[in-house]
């Protein structure tokens, strides 16, 4: 008879987990949450140099290195994603007291790890290819350039080294005593940290159940038992994160707590509030118990309960439209005043209309923030204006997002993964559809700096301020068709040169900002156009926005012929804004 694979989790990871140990949190996107805070409080107040690695630390991964128990730490995105992608001095300070922080793209660290699972020693990658992070990673053994002979030629190839984490944790839905586990879609980064990892993998759930159970539902075990070093009853495992329900078990999931995605951020940055949490979860004999008093009761099963766990065909209703709130609507004639950020996303909106129509792209990968609700905006115009039907994707695996007022402005909210007409994974919606043979696709991304040859910085600003790192956006900008770019026109962000290249910029044709769009027909120059040039710029008018552009731009410029004013923003445009961001999550804030 089998031995149960049943155990606290306390035990498990006590039982599994020694110091410098290589530990992976598999995002499926949903993170065992729980297994990060055990983790912490098992090995709180020692000093076990683990090396540690997840495709995000955001929210409780801050929990790791704010108890400083890595001495690596590897990963494409560092900081806060809620509600907007943000900077944390945390992985400043880390890296400043001599951790080692690896900046990987997120295709290319998917593809380090299934190299890992199907036992290959490398994995071939169009990613990393001319930036720093692949300089970077270059230094440490774990990226090469190599040469391969192509149709009588050569070309130039990245290969990643394997990674093979000693345990990985996941978290799942439903598992039973044997180690089948119950997951629900999309798989994001997928299961190949689980199958790379060499001792196996941990992981919690939201029930136990019987063997005959998930036997009914072979589909969705994704983890051969074999593979399981323990299965963990972790109740919202997740928490703060969305976990997605498996209809056709009748496992219900949960949707994300976007207060405590805050909290998380502010106790990286307040010493009490952590102490609060250190005493009163870490120290707490029963670590589950004191967390569901940490967060409330009534507020875990308020999420537990919530209404969007309907099937798809009860969609969450549309927000509440804010347009009559009493704004100050913008006319089409000169006098309208509206903020820069609100300009930038509207014209970013134009511009991605306007290059899907001339490309003919059927996809657009739209990364988070204000990208995000710039190609929402440009989706439900094409739609509208021009019949077009244009896919909007987002990298963890969300194909054909819903856009209209239901979407959530946060791109990687529950409401949107439940809404989505597609969920596969990292490998489909990024290394494929955007990535692949058939790239037909704009990418449409942020910039922290970005210099004449449209690198993209969005990882390192000199001498010692971090920023988030690439996420997928090295991927797309290597590959994508086109890239279309969003940042300030401010001296910090448009440079002569960026201090470090997240993402190369030979594919990205124009730059948008809140005072004008810069363009270029040939993406080996670096001399650009000024075009759809907007007066209003932060609520007051400027008798010359040429000068003003020159004066925060180094970039060699061609001015217009003639003044080349972009039209003003009209209220409809400025209505549906606000229908998509109701809250001005985006639009509001000046950044």
């Amino acid at each position: 008879m089998s031995t149960s694979k049943l155990a606290p989790l306390s035990e498990a990871i006590r039982a599994h987990v020694g110091a410098e140990m290589h530990l992976n949190f598999g995002s499926t996107p949903f993170r065992s949450n729980a297994a990060i805070r055990e983790l912490a409080r098992v090995w709180r107040g020692r000093d076990p140099r683990f090396v540690l690695s997840a495709t995000g630390f955001h929210s409780t991964a801050h929990l790791l290195p704010l108890l400083r128990l890595g001495r690596r730490y590897i990963s494409s995105f560092f900081g806060d994603n809620y509600p907007i992608p943000r900077p944390n001095p945390l992985y400043s300070q880390v890296k400043a007291e001599g951790a080692a922080l690896e900046f990987w793209s997120l295709s290319s660290y998917v593809a380090a790890l299934r190299a890992g699972a199907m036992g290959h020693k490398h994995a071939v990658t169009n990613s990393l290819i001319g930036s720093t992070m692949g300089d970077d990673l270059a230094r440490v053994g774990r990226f090469q350039v190599v040469e391969v002979p192509s149709d009588g030629g050569v070309e130039r190839t990245g290969m990643v080294k394997a990674m093979r984490p000693d345990i990985t944790f996941v978290h799942g839905l439903a598992g039973d005593a044997a180690g089948n586990v119950l997951f629900s879609k999309p798989s994001c980064e997928g299961f190949w940290g689980a199958l790379a990892a060499q001792e196996g993998v941990i992981v919690t759930v939201e029930r136990i159940v019987d063997g005959d159970f998930c036997a009914k539902h072979p589909d969705a075990i994704a983890i051969p038992s074999h593979r399981v070093l323990a299965v963990c009853h972790a109740p919202m495992g997740a928490h703060p994160q969305p976990l997605l329900p498996l209809r056709q078990a009748k496992l219900t999931g949960y949707p994300d707590d976007f207060d405590e995605y805050l909290r998380w951020r502010d106790m990286t940055r307040n010493p009490e509030l952590f102490l609060r949490f250190v005493e009163s979860v870490l120290e707490a004999e029963d670590g589950e118990a004191a967390y569901t008093q940490w967060v409330g009761a009534d507020r875990l099963q308020g999420l537990r309960r919530a209404r969007r766990n309907l099937p798809p065909e009860r969609k969450p209703p549309g927000r509440k439209d804010y347009t009559s709130a009493g704004e100050a609507w913008p006319t089409d004639t000169p006098g309208g005043v509206v903020k820069a950020t609100t300009a930038q996303i509207v014209m970013a909106a134009r511009v991605i209309r306007e290059r899907v129509l001339a490309g003919n792209y059927p996809v657009i990968l739209a990364g988070i923030g204000h990208s995000f609700l710039a190609s929402r905006l440009a989706k439900l115009w094409l739609a509208e204006r021009d019949d077009f039907d244009v896919k909007v994707m987002i990298e963890i695996g969300l194909f054909d997002v819903e856009c209209g007022p239901s979407c959530h402005p946060f791109l990687l909210s529950y409401d949107n993964l439940m809404q989505a007409e597609r969920l596969t994974s990292v490998e489909d919606v990024l290394a494929a559809c955007t990535c692949g043979s058939d790239n037909r696709c704009l990418g449409v991304l942020g910039a922290g700096q970005i210099d004449p040859t449209g690198a993209i910085n969005s990882t390192w600003i000199a001498p010692d301020r971090m920023l988030v790192g690439s996420g997928g956006a090295n991927d797309i900008a290597s590959s994508a068709a086109e890239v279309v770019v969003l940042t300030r026109c401010s001296p910090s962000r448009m440079v002569e040169k960026v201090d470090y290249i997240t993402s190369p910029g030979h594919r990205v044709t124009h730059v948008v900002t809140g005072a004008c769009v810069f363009s270029r027909e040939d993406t080996d120059s670096e001399t650009w156009d000024i075009q759809e040039i907007y007066p209003i710029l932060g609520g007051r008018p400027t008798v010359d926005v040429v000068a003003m552009v020159r004066e925060r731009c180094p970039w060699p410029l061609n001015e217009p012929e003639g003044d080349a004013p972009a039209p003003l923003i009209s209220t409809d445009e400025l209505k549906l804004l606000y229908q998509l961001d109701p809250q001005g999550e985006h639009w509001a804030r000046e950044r």
